[in-house]
């Protein structure tokens, strides 16, 4: 596969993951009311999509594991636990919303300017 789908799928993987994260997050503590299953589907599938996706295109590029690299995987980590971190109330929604944009724009400007390479 080219560098080019696998950006692309990357991308796609991001769209479905904050997409299944912010439904959750809008349902969350509403009454006690359980979010639709789709939205823990889009967010468990845009992480596996983002992982495959990313990993797959560092091994076309042949970048190794840099260290910009393992942090960007750390922010994906944290964005996997957001949805049991708010349900739990160990992290406000409204925080977990903002966490989640700024873990996000750290992933972002990790990939485009890596720093620690």
């Amino acid at each position: 596969m080219s560098v080019e789908f696998y950006r692309i799928a990357h991308i796609v993987g991001v769209l479905m993951l904050f997409l299944g994260l912010g439904g959750m997050l809008a349902h969350a503590k509403r009454d006690g009311a359980k979010a639709p299953a789709l939205y823990g589907v889009m967010h468990g599938v845009g992480l596996l999509v983002m992982l495959v996706a990313g990993i797959g295109q560092a091994h076309k590029l042949a970048y190794g594991w840099p260290a910009w690299m393992l942090l960007k995987i750390g922010c994906w980590v944290v964005l996997a636990m957001m949805p049991v971190l708010a349900r739990r109330g160990l992290v406000p929604a409204a925080m977990a919303l903002l966490l989640a944009v700024a873990l996000g724009g750290t992933a972002i400007w990790l990939a485009v300017v890596k720093p620690l390479a």
